[in-house]
Parts: structure tokens; C-alpha cells; sequence
């Protein structure tokens, strides 16, 4: 990128890769933990803002994705988590691991 910023990920074996380079999955999962490290930091020192993701799990696997459904459920705790979907099977992982989650249908 000329005169921008470069994202560059450090995998588990040292190696480091531009974000360009990393799998669409890797990428979306990288941008995501870049958006709830901001969303903790913003929190802490000031009054929380609702947090809205839109479809972001479409390249996750299941235990990916129960992972952030956890993470999420941490994040209600100090503020409103909203994620939307079309996916069902989302909606069933999200159910099972925070079990006082909100669903609500829209048609």
C-alpha cells in the first residue's frame, strides 16, 4: 500500500503474513478480534455503545464459532451485543452456549 498501513498476522510458527495474504476466514477472523480487543478497550474507559456485527461467522467453523458466541455472551455483560444472521445453524450454536441469549426472527 503506498504511504497506508499494513496489517501483517503472526501465525503459531513464528511466521508472519500481510493480512492480503491470509485465507478469507483468517482475514475475517483477524479483523474481528481487532474489533472486540477495540470494543474492551473503548469499554473501559468510557459508557458502553451497543456492538453490531452482521453475518461475520459465514467462513467459521463450529468451534469457531462457539468461541466468539462465548465471547459475545462475556461482551453483554458490560454492554449490548447485537449479531445478525440468516443462518440457523448459527442461532442453534449461539442458543447453546449462552443460554440466556435473545433471539429474535424478523420476516
Amino acid at each position: 500500500m503506498k504511504g497506508g498501513e499494513v496489517l501483517i498476522a503472526l501465525q503459531r510458527d513464528g511466521q508472519s503474513k500481510v493480512a492480503d495474504a491470509l485465507s478469507k476466514g483468517a482475514r475475517f477472523q483477524l479483523y474481528l478480534a481487532l474489533r472486540l480487543a477495540g470494543y474492551y478497550e473503548f469499554a473501559q474507559f468510557r459508557p458502553s455503545v451497543p456492538f453490531i456485527a452482521d453475518d461475520i461467522m459465514e467462513t467459521f467453523d463450529h468451534v469457531r464459532s462457539e468461541e466468539v458466541f462465548r465471547l459475545f455472551g462475556e461482551m453483554a455483560s458490560a454492554g449490548q451485543v447485537i449479531y445478525l444472521t440468516h443462518h440457523q445453524h448459527l442461532c442453534e450454536i449461539a442458543k447453546a452456549v449462552v443460554p440466556s441469549v435473545a433471539i429474535h426472527e424478523l420476516r
